[in-house]
This record gives C-alpha cells, structure tokens and sequence, in this order.
C-alpha cells in the first residue's frame, strides 16, 4: 500500500539501444501515480534612485509525479500524462528522488519534470 493515494496514471515510453539498421526498440508501461502540477509567476526587479521597478517576468511551470516504492525510472524516458480534461502532455523528467524509509528500503520515487 502506498503512503499517498496514487489515483492517476502515466504512461513511460522507453527507448533502446538502435540496433544496427538504427530501429530502436521501445518499451511502453504504465504505472499507477499522483501527478502534482503548479505554475509560479517570477519577476525580475531593479531598483535605481530609491524606486523598484519591474524589469521581467516569466512564468515558470513546473510538475512532480509521485510513484510508489522504487520505480523503474530513468532521466531518459518520457512519461506522456493524460488529465481529467483528456489533455495529454508529454513531459521529460528533470531529477529523480527516492524516498528512503527508516527501514532502508524506498517507499517513494518522486520524478521532477
């Protein structure tokens, strides 16, 4: 059972080594996972003779996708995500974290795309 509730799904594509006619093979599954999204707004102030002014912004968007126990991810695989919308994205990871339990073994995989 895992600590949190793993309601959504994502789909990790795989690709292989190309073999010597340059077809790579690729491994499609999916896993079971909470998918957190969020965008931040960031600006870039300056001051000069006792104002503030704004001199950028961007927005940043950011995701993590939690998987239970030690998931068998890679930073080379891409993980296509469909939302409650039907939206499918498709998103490279970025980091990936395991969470590590007071017993030594992992309880959760957190990927940063």
């Amino acid at each position: 059972m895992a600590i949190i509730p793993l309601k959504q799904t994502v789909k990790i594509v795989r690709k292989g080594e190309p073999d010597r006619w340059g077809n790579a093979p690729v491994e499609e599954f999916t896993l079971k996972c909470r998918f957190v999204e969020g965008t931040k707004l960031t600006r870039r102030t300056s001051a000069q003779n006792g104002s503030a002014a704004i001199t950028s912004e961007e927005v940043v968007s950011a995701a993590q996708i939690f998987l239970d126990k030690f998931a068998d991810v890679k930073v080379t695989d891409e993980f296509h995500y469909t939302d409650e919308a039907g939206n499918e994205r498709l998103y490279l990871p970025i980091s990936i974290e395991r969470k590590v339990w007071l017993n030594g073994k992992t309880k959760l995989t957190v990927v940063n795309v």
